[in-house]
């Protein structure tokens, strides 16, 4: 048996198409008939998502037209690109940045790095927890005690509880196939990978994380093994605040990032909205141009209504809040979807319609969201090097999470390197600054990692007390509803019907039964298999892309099929989750 850990790999296993592969190169999306080009397309949310169906589409030869609702002085137009993708840099001498939302992308996600090389961004090892060579330190600080480690097996011989706890957990996912699906994956080998992803969707889809940790056909951990697990993380993100997601979520999240590497990018994520904003492509025609340029230098503000018309040859009239009105070919939606309840008027324009069919909506509204906090200081100098601050802390405390960053010598004169995130929080972590103004958060952080640190407590102080900081609590920003969702046991369906809104009734019947075949297309995080990973929401802007040139009457590139094309393929049509498309289980159980 091969025992080389597997390689992270940024594959969808519900949906494993290569997406970087088909729009590598000069490769496009889809092309157009003559008779379309140039038609008018809306893109409301100049998030990742929005950007790259509003990219890709220019590409294919439509003249898309960007809607957002987020401002910002600083912007085109006032407005704010890049929804999660929110860097701050609070003075333009400053090289620190500071990442409000995305902030840690793993070498898996090779469509987001092909979109960074071709905007001239650059990356930087991110200082991820137990990443040696790069995180100087990781302190685990866990009732009132502190364990400093390079790696995460350091652990072992610091803290015998945590070792069984963290030996166990490894070993349950060899005992239930996980580590062989990652090889599956990494390897492409699509027929043995739909397999075993369909045994552990039938075995865990009704699982909670924590019930995985503290079951016998799980982890079998005691409650308190499985609260230091929780505390030390197994990964990015999976904490203990998540253990009431699905199992599902965390296979996902580990197969994109376990055995891989964690960048950021040098110029922070922000940059990589203004990219796709301002990088001039050749149209099919051969003409040069921009999303900025059409656009004419800003995107056009909120949306407050949707009007889908029942024939999809009929389009989108989209209103917005300037109470303008135009009539599209097609619209894509791409923001959080608890939206479409709450901020944006969804219409259909034959009377007792819904642009959307009771399942669609069924899983917009029965959609979780996670509140995510994170405030920060931006410092002149990393005052912490050769100190145990020097790194990662993680804790059971209310900071949970902090992290320094040195983004090396300043732009200009008086400008600022460094930036101590001094608390990165989810779920009730979060929830308990949420009413906190800056000041108190960032009195009652220093506080906490003083005490974690007192070698450094004098000057973290000191620090605190003159630098300048930022914050942000994603569940209370006007347009979001939390950072990102994340599923629980029992939504597996939402997420599935949602993801395949794209192929409408592409294929001779409706993807989702019952969804109408409008000119209406759903894309975001929201419609993603893994979320909170920007490659995966990039990825969700070239669904719809498809989906619209599709629409348009377009067809694929030859030799380079899209999403939809195939669709139908037994190795890529995502599994059903009412029993009739997962095979049986096996009289061993899992494999």
């Amino acid at each position: 048996m091969d025992l080389t850990p597997p390689p992270a790999c940024d594959l969808q296993v519900d949906f494993p198409f290569d997406y970087a592969a088909h729009i590598a190169g000069t490769r496009r999306v889809g092309r157009l008939p003559e008779t379309a080009l140039g038609t008018p397309v809306a893109v409301i949310g100049a998030g990742g998502s929005g950007l790259a169906a509003a990219y890709e589409l220019m590409r294919a030869g439509c003249r898309p037209v960007l809607y957002e609702a987020e401002s910002d002085t600083s912007g085109p137009g006032g407005r704010r690109l890049g929804g999660r993708m929110h860097s701050v840099r609070l003075n333009p001498a400053d090289s620190a940045v500071v990442e409000l939302g995305c902030m840690r992308f793993p070498d898996s996600a090779r469509l987001l790095r092909q979109y960074a090389d071709t905007f001239g961004i650059h990356w930087d090892p991110f200082r991820e927890n137990y990443a040696k060579g790069t995180t100087p330190v990781t302190v685990w600080d866990v009732d009132g005690k502190q364990y400093p480690a390079e790696e995460i097996t350091d652990l072992h011989d610091l803290h015998e509880d945590f070792r069984r706890a963290h030996t166990r957990w490894q070993q349950a996912l060899t005992r239930v196939g996980f580590q062989q699906v990652q090889r599956d994956v990494a390897a492409r080998a699509l027929g043995a990978l739909r397999s075993r992803w369909a045994r552990l969707v039938r075995d865990y889809e009704q699982w909670t994380f924590y019930r995985f940790l503290r079951d016998p056909g799980g982890a079998g951990l005691s409650a308190d093994q499985a609260r230091l697990l929780g505390t030390a993380g197994i990964g990015p993100a999976a904490w203990d605040s998540f253990f009431d997601i699905s199992m599902l979520e965390v296979f996902r999240l580990l197969l994109c990032t376990q055995g891989g590497t964690m960048y950021r990018p040098r110029e922070g994520i922000s940059a990589l909205a203004e990219g796709f904003w301002c990088h001039r492509v050749s149209s099919p025609a051969g003409r040069s141009t921009s999303l900025e340029e059409i656009n004419e230098g800003a995107p056009r503000p909120a949306v407050t209504v949707l009007e889908v018309a029942e024939d999809p040859d009929h389009g989108v009239v989209v209103h917005s809040e300037d109470g303008l009105s135009e009539r599209f070919a097609a619209a894509v939606f791409t923001p959080q979807l608890h939206l479409l309840e709450t901020d944006v008027d969804l219409r259909s324009t034959t009377a007792g319609r819904s642009p959307l069919g009771p399942r669609l909506w069924r899983a917009v509204r029965g959609l979780s969201y996670r509140p995510c906090s994170k405030t920060a200081l931006v410092l002149e100098q990393p005052f912490w090097q050769g100190t145990t601050l020097d790194g990662v802390t993680l804790t059971d405390r209310l900071p949970r999470a902090a992290y320094t960053v040195d983004y090396g010598p300043a732009r200009g004169e008086g400008g600022r390197r460094a930036v101590l995130d001094l608390s990165f929080t989810w779920a009730q972590d979060a929830m308990k600054v949420a009413s906190s103004g800056l000041g108190d958060r960032v009195r009652l952080f220093v506080r906490d990692l003083a005490r974690i640190h007192p070698d450094v407590a004098t000057e973290l102080t000191r620090y605190a007390d003159t630098a300048e900081a930022v914050t942000i609590s994603w569940e209370n920003e006007p347009h979001f509803r939390g950072l990102c969702r994340f599923s629980r046991p029992g939504e597996a369906a939402y997420v599935r019907d949602l993801f395949a809104h794209f192929m409408k009734n592409f294929t001779g019947a409706p993807a989702v039964p019952g969804e109408p075949c409008n000119a209406l297309f759903l894309a975001g995080d929201d419609t993603s298999w893994s979320p909170g990973w920007l490659d995966h929401a990039l990825a969700s802007g070239l669904n719809a892309a498809w989906g619209v040139l599709r629409l348009l009457g377009g067809s694929h590139e030859p030799g380079n099929p899209g999403p939809g094309d195939v669709w139908s393929d037994p190795d890529y049509t995502p599994l059903v989750f009412d029993g009739q498309d997962i095979p049986p289980r096996s009289p061993g159980g899992s494999s």
